[in-house]
């Protein structure tokens, strides 16, 4: 399966100075081929990681891409009461300003918000979804190692624990508590979401542990540290990355309901707070303009991970959904 896509040549056959690093990341190596080699047959993961990538390019180079700065206003500082009256402003292409979305009731660019949004959108998406991996991951292999050990109850215990707390209101208590920051809003989200990747690789570690491989490490008189991180790890982390393009997916839903609740980081533009200006100013029903288009990329760029998300799903089993 591995060489249709081609496999990396052995450090072995090398005969490299740096085999002993190399050796060690050759099985990681070996694993992201392999499944790079299968998801890019997956037209759905394919569109994800290309809206991805542009979204990410639209974040990097937004005072380029972006028509004015943060605070442009379409009248000024100052707007007489005639022109203050205009606001919220549709689109305008030049006539009395450029604003190819429209403006807010403050007369901030649409247009210039979203694309600097997105900054804000990708850094909780990527920053809770990374987070919730590296939590849940080490655990799950922990847990499912020490299977019916004391370690793996107590593990099993807070996860028990965890589950019986509904998601977003705990969320809120936790970033209504610690305040609203945008650190805290990605902790209270890290909080609740690594339980399902602690779980879900706790079961395929338990599979793992039978396998002969495994045996036979054990065997040599491997110690557990090696055994989870040589043998077991490159094993589950395709898994790992599936959980956490949809942790990544889940954040930024949630990111963005908190926002509409008023519970964000006004410091910060994002599309969440855009959402939620509308919502406290009441124009939700009459400036279109303003409302869809924040709407739109907090479902594209969710969207985008979960089908990375299912794709790599589709690779890691095919037949699952036979």
């Amino acid at each position: 399966m591995a060489g249709d896509v081609g496999d990396p040549v052995r450090p072995e056959a090398e005969g490299a100075t740096s085999g002993g690093l190399r050796e060690r990341l050759y099985p990681f190596v070996v694993g992201a081929r392999r499944t790079w080699g299968q998801f890019t047959q997956s037209r759905l993961g394919v569109i994800g990681l290309l809206v991805i990538a542009a979204i990410t390019a639209m974040a990097v180079f937004a005072p380029v891409l972006a028509p004015h700065p943060l605070e442009w206003q379409a009248f000024g500082e100052n707007p007489t009461f005639s022109e203050a009256g205009k606001l919220p402003h549709p689109p305008a292409f030049g006539d009395p300003f450029f604003a190819p979305l429209g403006t807010d009731s403050l007369g901030h660019g649409i247009l210039t918000q979203l694309i600097y949004g997105s900054r804000t959108a990708l850094f909780i998406g990527i920053a809770a979804g990374t987070l919730s991996s590296l939590v849940g991951v080490p655990l799950g292999i922990v847990s499912g190692y020490y299977s019916n050990s004391w370690i793996d109850e107590s593990i099993q215990r807070v996860v028990d624990v965890m589950y019986g707390l509904p998601f977003l209101p705990l969320v809120i208590v936790l970033v209504f508590i610690n305040g609203v920051t945008t650190f805290n809003i990605i902790m209270g989200i890290v909080a609740k979401s690594w339980l399902n990747n602690a779980i879900v690789i706790r079961g395929q570690v338990l599979s793992l542990s039978e396998r002969p491989f495994v045996e036979a490490a054990e065997a040599s008189g491997a110690s557990d540290g090696r055994i989870m991180w040589r043998h077991l790890l490159p094993n589950v982390l395709p898994l790992g990355f599936i959980y956490l393009a949809q942790d990544a997916a889940f954040a930024i839903l949630i990111q963005a309901s908190l926002a509409f609740l008023g519970l964000a980081d006004f410091t910060k533009v994002s599309w969440g707070t855009m959402l939620q200006w509308i919502q406290v100013e009441g124009y939700i029903y009459t400036a279109p303009w303003w409302l869809f288009p924040p709407g739109i990329m907090i479902a594209l760029l969710a969207a985008s991970f979960y089908f990375i998300g299912y794709s790599l799903e589709d690779v890691m089993n095919p037949g699952g959904g036979s």
